[in-house]
């Protein structure tokens, strides 16, 4: 009895690893869910351990005999050439799998969001980035470089413009806002100098920071000025991910462009979204869209990919039918 052929696609991040396991027509026959596996929180036999048993968990419930074509790990943590070349030589022969791919956790998520076509993914939660894939397959990331360095248009971001308008405006050099008592709520201190001792001497965390994001959100709903520049140059900062990245894949020919959109920071809705879009359209047409699949399901159309299966309708069809999260 011959073996049947399947195609596993990997999601591995710092709080879990999830799978999907299918066959090339798209039918998916099991998920399994384990631990992190970004190996510079867990360290790199801990990361491989929990890949292997979040596949072996997809597949625990297979009745027939099988063997495992190819395997796309999409992990976060691969942030250098270093990071890469250490991973795919060492995962080498740990996972029953005939091949090995190892890709940016970005870029199996933007591949989830866009079916597999050509496209732009923004990521806008806690910290931003982004990643864009062309007709040719190559792929590029821009941003990501940290709440120092970068994050712009993120919650971190949104926070931190939250407290500094408060702190602009009792000095007198910005406009009024209700940000002031939104931020003074939510932090429980009596006034603006508090801020200070919240920063600077309790230490707040990035995610304490980016937990004010909903703040600013709220205050341009009611049309608070402050708060709709806040998300005004946030969308610009994020857009610009958008462009540099269209110019760097030479994405020109596209009639539109597809833009899917990640990240809490979006559920503001059209207060991010819609100076994201008009942004946009001043250089080019734009579909912004909702992500498809998730990214483990990007890493297995990457799978298919360097299997030589073309992606079509039928395939996806059978993922929408057959995916169970």
């Amino acid at each position: 009895m011959s073996e049947k052929v399947l195609y596993v696609g990997v999601d591995g991040g710092s709080t879990k690893t999830f799978t999907v396991l299918a066959d090339s027509s798209g039918n998916i026959f099991g998920t399994g869910e384990t631990g992190p596996s970004n190996y510079h929180v867990v360290g790199f036999e801990n990361a491989v351990k929990n890949i292997y048993d979040s596949i072996l968990l997809a597949a625990k419930d297979l009745t027939f005999s099988y063997e495992i074509e190819a395997v796309t790990l999409g992990l976060a943590g691969m942030d250098t050439r270093y990071d890469f070349e250490f991973f795919e030589r060492n995962v080498e022969g740990k996972l029953p799998a005939k091949k090995i791919y190892v890709r940016h956790d970005a870029e199996i998520a933007l591949v989830g969001a866009t079916g597999g076509k050509p496209g732009i993914i923004v990521i806008a939660g806690t910290g931003s980035a982004a990643g864009g894939r062309n007709r040719k397959g190559k792929y590029l990331r821009c941003g990501g470089w940290g709440y120092i360095l970068g994050d712009e248009g993120s919650a971190y971001y949104l926070g931190k413009r939250a407290l500094m308008s408060v702190l602009w405006a009792y000095d007198g050099r910005g406009d009024k806002t209700i940000l002031r008592d939104l931020v003074i709520k939510k932090l429980g201190i009596s006034d603006e100098e508090g801020i200070i001792r919240k920063v600077y001497v309790e230490k707040m965390s990035v995610k304490e920071i980016a937990a004010l994001a909903p703040l600013v959100t709220e205050a341009a709903l009611k049309n608070d000025k402050v708060a709709l520049e806040i998300f005004n140059d946030a969308a610009r900062h994020l857009a610009l991910h958008v462009i540099a990245l269209v110019n760097r894949l030479e994405m020109y020919d596209e009639e539109k462009i597809l833009v899917a959109t990640i990240g809490g920071v979006w559920k503001a809705g059209e207060v991010i979204l819609e100076p994201f879009r008009n942004e946009l359209e001043k250089h080019f047409h734009v579909d912004v869209i909702s992500p498809m699949f998730p990214p483990a399901v990007g890493a297995l159309l990457i799978s298919y990919m360097f299997s030589g299966i073309k992606i079509d309708d039928v395939i996806l069809g059978n993922i929408k039918k057959t995916l169970n999260v």
